[in-house]
This record gives structure tokens, C-alpha cells and sequence, in this order.
């Protein structure tokens, strides 16, 4: 359900410290009406990027003239998800830089399903099967709890409120907030919501480095690509 800009927050934001950005961002794509995720045409990507992002604050990786670098931060915290852990090591391993929207793409379809497994672990959700007048196989997601997608969804539109200075929105919450943008989590930002977000993002993104901008190529590029193939 979309909400407007002007929605008003009387409630905390706090998040865990351990609630990684790539699963607020998951929980943001799911529809407890539909009891699925939607808007999944870039969903891999976004969860990609967000694990950089939470990498890129921790740290753990650099910008090096536009590609991506494994630091030898002593003493760093450890990546909040399995994800995150995973494209470290990626990165770390790999034999030459890349960049960043290289790390954006690779492995993205796979990203979804790891997410969803973490949080499937930790009792947030629960996948079920069944078939559908006994014949097509549905799967179906229910969320168990429900307060943090409240809490994601919440994070965001307040970090969307054009009325509140930038200085005071958390790192995490606008990171949130660009990626759910720049991914096109349209189960969220609808297109008039987009729209009248545009400007504030843009804000929003200045303090963010590069992961978001990476996003917003990767989305581009595979735009263009279907179009160019006439799909």
C-alpha cells in the first residue's frame, strides 16, 4: 500500500543494530496482502547493494578511484548478514578491482533466496507450500513479525519528509529510502510517490557514496538491454 510524503511518524524508529540493511530492504518488497514479495524485477540487485552499503559503512570496503577495495580494518565489526559476509569474501578474493555496480549485479539472483533463508532462520518469516485446487504449486511468505516491516516502512517515509533536515536522518534510514528508489520497490514508492520523492533523494544520496548511484546504472542498464530486445 503506498502511502504519502505527508504520512506522520509518532512512533520510534530505533532499529536493531544487528538488522542489516538487506533485510529491512527484503521485508520493504513484501506485501502482507498479497503475502508475497512484489516488485522483484531488481530486487537481487537492491539487496546487492544494500549488503555494499552496510560493507562500504562498516569499513570493510573502500572506494579506490571509483572501484571497489577489501580494506584491512582492524578491529571492524563482522557483516550483519550472510550476504553481506559472502560479497566480502567475494571481494576480497577477487584477483582485480571492480566496480561497483559489477558488485551490484554479480550474484543478484541468488540474493533474494539468501535473504529470505536468513530470515526465514530467524523466525521473521515463514515460507509454506501448498497447490492450488489440488494442481499449481503456490508458495506463500507470512510474516511473523510484522513490527519490523512497520519499522522499515516507517524509517523510510520519514526519511522522505521533505520538512526534515537531512543532517538528522540516520545513515541507515536514508540508505534505505535510496535504495528502495533507485531499485524500484514501486510495493512502496508507487510512481507519484516517486515522483515527488525525486528531489529529496537526491539530497539524501549526496551523503551516501556510491552504492546508491551503482543501483541506479544497474536498473538503467537492464532498461535499456529489454528494450533494445524489444521485451
Amino acid at each position: 500500500m503506498n502511502v504519502s510524503l505527508e504520512v506522520d511518524v509518532n512512533v520510534s524508529l530505533e532499529v536493531d543494530v544487528n538488522v542489516s540493511l538487506a533485510r529491512r530492504v527484503f521485508l520493504l518488497a513484501y506485501s502482507p496482502e498479497r503475502q508475497r514479495l512484489l516488485s522483484r524485477s531488481n530486487l537481487g540487485a537492491t539487496l546487492q547493494a544494500a549488503a555494499l552499503y552496510d560493507l562500504y559503512e562498516q569499513g570493510l570496503i573502500r572506494d579506490d578511484a571509483g572501484r571497489v577495495t577489501a580494506t584491512a580494518h582492524r578491529g571492524a565489526a563482522a557483516p550483519h548478514c550472510d550476504l553481506a559476509a559472502d560479497l566480502l569474501a567475494r571481494i576480497t578474493a577477487s584477483e582485480r578491482a571492480h566496480r561497483w555496480r559489477h558488485w551490484v549485479k554479480k550474484g543478484d539472483r541468488q540474493a533474494t533466496g539468501r535473504v529470505g533463508a536468513c530470515l526465514e532462520r530467524e523466525r521473521v518469516i515463514r515460507c509454506e507450500s501448498h497447490r492450488l485446487l489440488g494442481i499449481v504449486p503456490v508458495r506463500r511468505m507470512r510474516l511473523r513479525q510484522p513490527q519490523l516491516r512497520t519499522a522499515a516502512t516507517r524509517a523510510m517515509w520519514d526519511a522522505l519528509k521533505p520538512g526534515r533536515p537531512v543532517a538528522r536522518v540516520p545513515a541507515a534510514d536514508a540508505a534505505l529510502a535510496a535504495l528502495a528508489y533507485e531499485g524500484e520497490l514501486r510495493v512502496v514508492l508507487g510512481g507519484r510517490e516517486r515522483r515527488a520523492a525525486k528531489g529529496r533523494i537526491r539530497e539524501l544520496e549526496a551523503d551516501l557514496g556510491p552504492v546508491p548511484e551503482a543501483l541506479r546504472k544497474v536498473v538503467r542498464d537492464r532498461k535499456s538491454a529489454a528494450s533494445g530486445a524489444g521485451v
